[in-house]
């Protein structure tokens, strides 16, 4: 009697385990016909308007944007009174690891010579439980300095970028919304998004980014970033970020010029503008270079 109730608690189960089957088949087929971040970025037709600003900066940072890559940097720093230094980098990047979702960078100065050889060097993880990690190799003294989180947010050898402004951002600890669904920028449509720091990363955010707040305008039809915000924990400041002249070079949209000012009641206090050449994308990039002991040594 036992195993007669228990066979027919059985079969009267079968019809839900068939149902349950059956969604189950459905949604891996619409998680296999979903499109993948690359095709969207590629065809943006492809995007949901459903979707919210959180998917937007997802797919504007996760888009395809090779292995690899190496470019000359042509840094021109411009005070309140008009005054310019002008300084020649080369950067680095290599995307490593199992599945290519780590990251490492390197930027050397080139020009002029008082701050040749200077390099600053960043490892960033995929996985968030482990922490980024920073150097600048100082040439007088022959060795690397590791950053701490707080040195993050100073500003990158006297620009107006900080050294995590040159690195990717931690979209994980930010809420984005929409401010506008449209916008037009130099003929082009865009989203305005604003980011605040999500409440269990306050402490990092401010800590590593010196930012309160931010808003970005990310263009709709390649998913680039073309405008920016910031307003700064200290000093009533606000920082101004504008990247212009994108060409698709080895399949990726790339800004050839870039500049950020800092304001100060709405007065400009100090820009830096960027500008790129040699850009090439899936380079060789030696791993051991992409060290401390790589750039003191120049592996």
């Amino acid at each position: 009697m036992k195993k007669s109730r228990i066979k027919y608690s059985l079969i009267s189960c079968l019809p839900g385990i068939a149902l349950a089957n059956v969604a189950i088949t459905q949604a891996e087929a619409t998680i296999a016909s979903a499109p993948t971040i690359e095709q969207i970025a590629e065809d943006p037709s492809l995007f949901d308007e459903s979707w919210d600003a959180n998917k937007v900066v997802e797919i504007m940072e996760e888009k395809y944007d090779g292995d690899s890559s190496s470019s000359i940097i042509t840094m021109t720093l411009k005070n309140s009174r008009g005054q310019e230094r002008t300084r020649t980098m080369r950067s680095y990047r290599k995307d490593v690891g199992a599945d290519l979702k780590d990251e490492r960078m390197s930027t050397v100065f080139l020009k002029p010579d008082d701050i040749q050889d200077t390099t600053f060097l960043n490892y960033e993880y995929d996985n968030e439980a482990k922490e980024e990690e920073s150097w600048l190799y100082l040439p007088s003294l022959k060795k690397s300095k590791r950053l701490s989180a707080s040195d993050k947010s100073d500003a990158f050898m006297g620009s107006d970028f900080s050294y995590n402004d040159l690195k990717t951002n931690h979209r994980e600890y930010w809420n984005y919304q929409f401010i506008k669904k449209s916008e037009i920028i130099d003929g082009e449509d865009c989203w305005v998004i604003e980011g605040t720091p999500r409440e269990d990363k306050l402490a990092k955010v401010r800590d590593e980014t010196g930012y309160k707040k931010t808003r970005i305008w990310v263009q709709k039809s390649n998913f680039t970033k073309v405008r920016g915000q910031f307003w700064l924990l200290k000093g009533n400041r606000v920082k101004l970020y504008k990247a212009t002249n994108y060409e698709k070079i080895d399949g990726v949209w790339t800004p050839l010029l870039q500049q950020m000012v800092t304001t100060k009641n709405n007065r400009v206090e100090h820009a830096t503008t960027l500008h790129y050449s040699d850009v090439q994308y899936n380079v060789e990039i030696s791993d051991s270079f992409l060290t401390p002991y790589g750039i003191e040594s120049r592996l």
